[in-house]
């Protein structure tokens, strides 16, 4: 956008509308205002993350074999503060505008439709994978994308696999949802939610967040604060997690007199997404008294916080008594369940404890203690998996045996099995792994076991042939399976073949132009006058087309 021309909110496009009559002129004007925002904020979001983790001296390394990026010391909070910064600085003085300028019928909709909503949530989601310490282990990821996708199911969204949740190893008590159906959540945040219901009324309220579209309300609301304002209040909110105290004054001073009207702004989103999140829990199945559980439960933490900072999550979600009043009589008007144990959870947490964890023999004292109190399927799994990770194939065989006491087949504990059996050079049943992946054909993590190991016995083409039947079969197929694809494909000699299947790997990451390329580079592999080069050139022009209807 030329400098000449001014940003238009949308109140504002409402006004010039009705002054001049000149639709088209507004509507020019709006559309280029919105694509420069999603740019100038996708390029101010990267600078000022890259400025922060390259203006420290180092950056530790740790090792990747469980699938875990870490953050170490240089980037502590979550991308909630991030993206809700940048949410506030939009709205805030967007509010201030509202009282002068009329407001002509509901601008969500035309505002920020679905595909802008989802670019820009594909932009901000590059740049948390490249910077932020994503857990990348397939069984969490499986876990937390299976739970968030019953609740969009329950949510009534009929595009619910569109959704994407995902973990952050961070130990702030945080979960966010941003444009586009974007869901994260803090290690922190289940560390210390107990039941699994409990983390469920919280996901429950993010997905909330998206069906009711705060996102395109909040940028409808429109915004004369300029984006540089924008990018500086992000950068103050960043900045702000090395020094609090000169984080918390320069956005003060960013947001001025215009930060209340935000706040409440939000207050009335987070009532809305109580309300909404908790039909979500009860259309789930779960009990809708677990949302207000989790609010005391977030309360009760914040008042042992020994600092003068609140807890991140109540930082962007104000939380008083009258939203856990209000939580606690809308369950008294649903139906009261029956709270069951869920064991996947139990098996969860402790994986996500054990691979989160900087200190593994402090941890291990801790399942202990809980293990000698009494053994649980949690401290029965994290103490055979500590020891797993450890070298110790007999020790973790201990706790596996006590586990297969407590729970029956489980996935999670089969793929444990499978670890320690190559500990001691055994090799995993191949005739239990392909029940297992007949048994939960869906299960990502067990066709990557499976694959892993018909790649070491050199069965290349079988293990193509498994990881094409999962991607054709599969309604919500892992993005890593067409990686994983791609790299056997190259060790067969099928450049094109891998190529194409990069191509997919990174569409399904919404990284169009790395997808272009990949497609790009298949097609030269290929024949001129064959049947590949002109399904090959069809898909191009159909993710050059979508790329397109993006922008």
């Amino acid at each position: 956008m030329p400098d000449c021309v001014e940003p238009l909110t949308w109140l504002e496009y409402n006004a010039l509308q009705a002054v001049t009559g000149d639709q088209k002129e507004a509507h020019d004007r709006l559309a280029r205002t919105k694509q420069h925002i999603v740019e100038q904020l996708s390029v101010d979001c990267e600078k000022t993350l890259k400025h922060i983790v390259y203006s420290k001296h180092s950056c530790p390394s740790f090792s990747d074999s469980a699938k875990v990026t870490r953050s170490g010391g240089w980037l502590r909070r979550s991308c909630s503060c991030l993206l809700l910064g940048v949410m506030l600085s939009i709205s805030a003085a967007a509010v201030m505008a509202q009282q002068n300028l009329p407001d002509m019928g509901e601008p969500a909709d035309n505002a920020l439709s679905p595909n802008e909503e989802r670019q820009l949530g594909a932009q901000f989601m590059r740049q948390i994978r490249s910077q932020l310490p994503i857990i990348r282990d397939v069984q969490l990821s499986e876990y937390i994308q299976s739970l968030g996708t019953q609740l969009a199911h329950a949510a009534g969204k009929s595009d619910a696999q569109d959704f994407t949740f995902f973990l952050i190893d961070d130990p702030q008590i945080n979960a966010f949802a941003i444009p586009g159906g974007y869901v994260g959540v803090n290690s922190g945040l289940i560390a210390v939610m107990g039941q699994e219901e409990q983390l469920a009324s919280v996901v429950a309220h993010e997905v909330a967040h998206v069906t009711q579209r705060h996102h395109a309300r909040a940028f409808a609301t429109g915004n004369r604060a300029t984006l540089s304002t924008a990018a500086a209040i992000l950068a103050a909110i960043i900045i702000g997690q090395a020094s609090p105290q000169a984080g918390q004054a320069a956005l003060a001073a960013g947001l001025a007199a215009s930060q209340q009207s935000a706040i409440n702004f939000t207050r009335s989103n987070e009532v809305e997404a109580d309300r909404i999140g908790i039909e979500i829990l009860a259309n789930a199945g779960y009990d809708s008294r677990a949302m207000a559980e989790s609010f005391s439960i977030l309360r009760k933490k914040n008042s042992l916080n020994t600092s003068d900072l609140q807890l991140e999550y109540l930082r962007t979600h104000p939380l008083d008594n009258n939203r856990i009043a209000e939580a606690t009589d809308r369950a008294d008007n649903k139906p009261h369940i029956a709270r069951l144990n869920s064991p996947d959870y139990a098996l969860f947490r402790a994986r996500l404890a054990v691979l989160s964890a900087s200190d593994s023999s402090e941890l291990m004292r801790t399942y202990l203690a809980q293990y000698q109190r009494k053994p649980t399927v949690g401290s029965s799994y994290a103490l055979a998996l500590i020891h797993q990770r450890a070298n110790r194939p007999d020790d973790a065989k201990r706790y596996l045996k006590e586990l297969d006491t407590l729970i029956s087949a489980n996935p999670m504990v089969e793929l444990l099995r499978a670890d320690i059996a190559g500990l001691n050079n055994q090799r995993s049943d191949d005739a239990v792994l392909s029940a297992l992946s007949e048994l939960y054909p869906e299960r990502y993590s067990i066709v990557e076991k499976r694959l892993d190991q018909l790649t070491q016995d050199r069965r290349l083409g079988q293990a193509k042939q498994v990881a094409t039947h999962y991607l054709r079969n599969t309604s919500n197929p892992d993005p890593l399976a067409w990686r994983q694809l791609a790299s056997i494909q190259e060790q067969l000699d099928d450049q094109a073949g891998s190529h194409e299947s990069l191509a997919r790997y990174f569409e399904a990451l919404d990284e169009l132009g790395r997808a272009t390329s990949q497609l790009e580079l298949a097609l030269r592999q290929v024949p001129a006058a064959s049947q590949d080069k002109l399904r090959l050139e069809a898909s191009l022009k159909e993710l050059r087309n979508k790329a397109t209807s993006l922008r």
